[in-house]
C-alpha cells in the first residue's frame, strides 16, 4: 500500500486530541494497576495494547530530520496479531511543520516507515495512531556517529528519568520533549552530576505547547560532565521525553533512550560481557528524597554468583559501577546483573558500553535496564522488534546477535522464543530457567530467522533483551522485549 501524504497544518490539532484520548483510554484499560491522580502511570513506558483493543497510540521523539543529520530515524511497526492493522503517522517538527501518512501493518509482520516529510525543522516527533491493538512501535536512528534503536512510548507522564548521559569532551547530549496533548505543559529539568545536583535557570519553567517538539542541548548549561542523570518533571500536564546521546570519546556511538516514567526497586541487565580493552558501567540514579540501599548481584554464565556490590545511594546522586574494572567479573564470561533497592520508592538503572579502539562501528552505546513491570508482562509475552526488514534494515548487514532472558524470580520458569512470520510462529528455542539465572539464545539460532521479529513467552516474569550487531561489543545496541497487555475481554 502506498502511503497517502497529507500536509495540512489544520489537521494536526485534531489528531493531537484524538491521540491523547486514545492513549488515556489505552493506559486505563491495560495498566496492571490504578495510578493515583497526578502520579506516574502504573505501567511500563512501553506496553503493547491488547490485541482486541479498538485503537491504540504510540509516541516517538528524539529523531532529527534529514536537515538535522544528527540522528535521522525510521519507525518500525511490529504486528503480533493474525490480522492487518491500519493506522497513520503524524509528525511535527521543532518549527511546528507537520505532515501525516497512512499505513497498514501486515499480519505477524513488520513495517518500516520514514517519518512523514515536513517542510522545515531540525528535530521531529511522531504520534502513531492505530485502528486496533497488538502492534508495537519502535524507532531506529542513524547518523555520522553510528546507529541505535529503542521502543517508542505508549503513554505520557508527569516525569521521566534518565540514569545515563555525558557532556564531557566531544560527547553531546540532547533531551527531547514532546507534548502530544491538547493543553500546554510547564516543565522543569534537573541533572545529577559528579559535581552535584544542578537545576539550570534556563531549564526551569519550560513551556511546551500542544503539539510542540522541544529539544535542548544539555551541554549548553551542564558542561563537561562525564556522568549526567536527568529528571524531567512537569508542573502541569504530561509529556513524552527521550534522550539522544552522541558518543565520541571512547569510540563513536549513538544512543536513543526513552525515559523511564517511574523509579523501581528491581532492575535487570539480562546479559553483559566484558572484553579485553573495553569498558562498561552500570549507572544507578536515585532521583528521590531518601537514601536508597542498592545491591547489584552478578550471575555468571559459568555458574554461580560473585560477591554482591552494595552501596548507599544518596538522594539526587548517581552510583557509577565500573563493571569492566571489577576483578570479580571475569573477562569473557557472560553475566547478568540484577539490582534491588530498599529505603525508598526506588531508583533507575542504565548501562554504558565502549569497545576497544579499532572495533567495528559503532563502538559505544547506552541502554536502559529492564524494570520489574516490564519483566512482569500481563500476558507473560514480550515482542522483540527486529532492527528493520530485509528491504529496510537499520544498518548495512544488521542482524540480531543474542537474545537474553533473565529469571530473577524465586521459582523455575519455562520459556519459548518464536519468530513471527507471515505463516505463523516458528519456534526458535525453548527451555527452562532456574531462579536467579539467565540464558542466551545465540547467533546461530537467530540468524536463520533473518529480520523477523521475535515473540517470547514464559511461565512467569522474565527480563528480555536482544543484542544487535554488527557493533564493537555486547550492549552497544540493545532492544528490550516489550510486554504485551492482556485481552480486554478477560
Amino acid at each position: 500500500m502506498s502511503p497517502a501524504h497529507h500536509r495540512s497544518q489544520r489537521r494536526w490539532p485534531v489528531l493531537l486530541v484524538a491521540a491523547a484520548v486514545m492513549a488515556g483510554l489505552g493506559v486505563a484499560a491495560t495498566s496492571p494497576g490504578t495510578a493515583r491522580p497526578g502520579a506516574p502511570p502504573v505501567a511500563p513506558g512501553a506496553l503493547v495494547t491488547a490485541a482486541d483493543a479498538e485503537s491504540s497510540a504510540w509516541y516517538c521523539t528524539g529523531q532529527s530530520t534529514p536537515t538535522g543529520q544528527v540522528a535521522v530515524g525510521s519507525l518500525v511497526l511490529t504486528n503480533t496479531t493474525s490480522r492487518a492493522v491500519s493506522g497513520r503517522v503524524s509528525a511535527v517538527t521543532d518549527t511546528a511543520a507537520s505532515a501525516t501518512i497512512a499505513l497498514t501493518v501486515p499480519a505477524r509482520g513488520q513495517l518500516v516507515t520514514s517519518s512523514p516529510p515536513t517542510a522545515s525543522g531540525t528535530w521531529v516527533s511522531q504520534v502513531v495512531t492505530l485502528d486496533g491493538g497488538g502492534v508495537a512501535v519502535s524507532q531506529f536512528v542513524h547518523g555520522p556517529s553510528g546507529w541505535s534503536e529503542a521502543p517508542c512510548q505508549s503513554g505520557t507522564s508527569q516525569q521521566w528519568y534518565f540514569p545515563s548521559g555525558a557532556t564531557s569532551g566531544s560527547n553531546v547530549l540532547y533531551l527531547s520533549l514532546f507534548n502530544p496533548t491538547s493543553t500546554s505543559d510547564v516543565v522543569d529539568l534537573s541533572f545529577a552530576t559528579p559535581s552535584g545536583l544542578t537545576r539550570p535557570i534556563n531549564y526551569q519553567g519550560l513551556v511546551v505547547k500542544p503539539g510542540q517538539t522541544l529539544v535542548e542541548n544539555v551541554g549548553s548549561y551542564v558542561q563537561e560532565q562525564p556522568s549526567v542523570a536527568t529528571t524531567v518533571s512537569t508542573r502541569t500536564g504530561r509529556v513524552v521525553a527521550s534522550e539522544l546521546q552522541v558518543l565520541a570519546i571512547k569510540g563513536n556511538g549513538l544512543a536513543i533512550l526513552p525515559g523511564s516514567p517511574r523509579t523501581d526497586v528491581e532492575w535487570v541487565v539480562p546479559q553483559s560481557l566484558e572484553i579485553p580493552g573495553g569498558s562498561s558501567d552500570i549507572d544507578v540514579f536515585n532521583p528521590g528524597s531518601t537514601t536508597e540501599v542498592v545491591t547489584v548481584r552478578v550471575h555468571l554464565s559459568s555458574g554461580g554468583q560473585t560477591t554482591p556490590f552494595s552501596v548507599h545511594v544518596l538522594p539526587g546522586t548517581v552510583w557509577v559501577l565500573a563493571t569492566s574494572a571489577q576483578t570479580r567479573i571475569p573477562v569473557g564470561d557472560a553475566y547478568s546483573a540484577a539490582l534491588t533497592a530498599t529505603g525508598g520508592p526506588g531508583v533507575v538503572m542504565g548501562r554504558v558500553v565502549s569497545a576497544p579502539a579499532g572495533s567495528p562501528s559503532p563502538q559505544s552505546g547506552m541502554a536502559n535496564a529492564i524494570d520489574s513491570l516490564s519483566a512482569a508482562s500481563p500476558t507473560k509475552e514480550w515482542v522483540v522488534p527486529s532492527p528493520g526488514t530485509a528491504a529496510s534494515p537499520a544498518a548495512p548487514g544488521v542482524i540480531p546477535a543474542h537474545l537474553a532472558l533473565a529469571n530473577e524470580g524465586t521459582s523455575t520458569e519455562s520459556y519459548t522464543v518464536s519468530a513471527l512470520t507471515r505463516n505463523g510462529r516458528h519456534t526458535v528455542a525453548s527451555g527452562t530457567l532456574d531462579a536467579s539465572s539467565f540464558a542466551s539464545v545465540g547467533d546461530v539460532l537467530l540468524f536463520d530467522s533473518g529480520l523477523n521479529p521475535f515473540l517470547v513467552t514464559a511461565s512467569g516474569p522474565m527480563a528480555v533483551s536482544e543484542d544487535v550487531g554488527p557493533t564493537g561489543a555486547y550492549g552497544v545496541v540493545t532492544m528490550p522485549g516489550i510486554p504485551v497487555a492482556a485481552p480486554l475481554d478477560g
